[in-house]
């Protein structure tokens, strides 16, 4: 996962390196005449007071991405935010020179991007909280940050961690603490990265701290890493194989 791409605002003539999210092969690319930005109102009106800088300027932007793998060609909607801000660089003389620059930041995608693939054989109901977390991911972190501890539940439940306990005859439901607590030994090897993912999803939840995209970021290359050492067959295989040549101690 390259993380630049997803935190560091673009000119308005090239955006990031941005995967494709249809065939995750191809890079999108701006469509030619399509971007388009305009100050809002409220930065336009601030432009009379005695104190403006051009950092007070917000900008709205819309444009068409098109994927650059020609067997796909996926068009992706984008839209998002911008401001100004200074640019190094020369004129024609060779000569150092900052100028202002407009930047822009996205803030949602249609479709939306995949920002980590997770397996294939990872089941429908984790897969659609991630990918809901995805689409969530550059306009509200700390939602794309619990609907990745949404999905931590439905895993653990897929690996068949009870839900509910029992009290003086009364059933109450496990925190989601509890129940990574009690994960088949099997896994175990995977509780401080379930963990790490519902301390992040508490703190998109209910944190008095702002989550940030760096914090989405890390939990994503987390979940990455557990989904991949549960459902990645790859992985099984190469496991399976180990352990056969480790019980033969030499070729299988």
């Amino acid at each position: 996962m390259d993380r630049r791409i997803y935190k560091l605002p673009f000119g308005k003539d090239k955006a990031p390196d941005w995967i494709c999210p249809t065939c995750c092969n191809g890079v999108l690319r701006i469509m030619d005449n399509t971007f388009h930005f305009e100050e809002r109102t409220l930065s336009k009106d601030a432009h009379s007071h005695e104190a403006w800088e051009p950092e007070w300027i917000e900008y709205v932007y819309s444009c068409l991405l098109r994927c650059s793998n020609d067997a796909c060609g996926e068009i992706v909607a984008n839209n998002g935010i911008g401001s100004v801000d200074w640019y190094s660089g020369y004129d024609n003389n060779e000569t150092p020179v900052q100028e202002w620059d407009e930047i822009f930041s996205p803030r949602y995608f249609e479709p939306h991007l995949i920002i980590f693939k997770y397996p294939d054989e990872t089941p429908p109901e984790i897969a659609s909280e991630i990918d809901q977390s995805f689409s969530l991911f550059f306009s509200n972190p700390a939602s794309a940050s619990n609907h990745l501890r949404i999905s931590l539940e439905h895993l653990l439940t897929f690996l068949k961690v009870k839900r509910q306990g029992t009290k003086k005859g009364k059933r109450f439901f496990l925190s989601l603490h509890r129940r990574i607590n009690l994960i088949p030994i099997k896994f175990e090897g995977l509780k401080c990265m379930l963990l790490a993912v519902k301390w992040l999803g508490n703190a998109g939840s209910h944190a008095k701290k702002e989550i940030t995209n760096d914090d989405v970021l890390d939990a994503y290359e987390i979940m990455d890493a557990v989904l991949r050492e549960i459902f990645d067959n790859k992985s099984k295989k190469a496991k399976a194989l180990a352990k056969k040549i480790n019980k033969k101690k030499g070729p299988k």
